[in-house]
């Protein structure tokens, strides 16, 4: 009895399997979609279409805490979880702080590093930013404006803060 109870489940398991394997995959619907609508560099208006920013966007999918978001710049994309809480101090200061992941969104999950993720941009790194589960790891900022209702995406190249700003499709 064993042997036979044995035999229908690795029958089912093998079943389960190429049933899995000929489905189709399901297309993901973004949550919502931003596209970069203003630079600055140090502060300064900077025509984006003559940077390697053109084409730049963040799309949201999933759920707004526990989601992931795909942040492309020109031609080069990432994909980060995401945990943003309206209980983080951040969202009462009106500059709402996202956390990026490179997986899992648990506390003390690896961050990811736009230094890494992006090389061509040449992102002025950190070196002692070396513990990969803090906000300093990512060698940069992704921030919700509540005021202005925009992603800020901000980091530094060649020690001048760039500035992205992001506005609903």
């Amino acid at each position: 009895m064993k042997k036979l109870l044995a035999i229908i489940a690795i029958l089912g398991a093998g079943m389960f399997v190429l049933a899995a394997c000929n489905s189709e995959p399901e297309a993901v619907e973004p949550r919502a979609v931003y596209e970069i609508a203003r630079l600055y560099i140090d502060g300064e208006s900077v025509n984006i279409a003559e940077t390697a920013y053109a084409n730049s966007r963040l799309t949201f999918i999933g759920e707004e805490s526990g989601g992931n978001v795909i942040i492309r710049l020109g031609e080069a994309e990432l994909q980060a979880s995401i945990n943003p809480s309206r209980e983080h101090p951040s969202f009462e200061q009106g500059y709402w702080h996202h956390h990026l992941y490179a997986g899992a969104t648990a506390a003390g999950s690896p961050r990811i590093n736009f230094v890494s993720a992006f090389p061509e941009l040449g992102i002025d790194d950190n070196p002692e930013a070396t513990d990969n589960t803090q906000s300093a790891y990512q060698r940069g900022n992704l921030h919700y404006v509540i005021d202005m209702g925009e992603f800020r995406l901000r980091f530094t190249i060649d020690e001048a803060v760039h500035d992205l700003f992001f506005t609903i499709q």
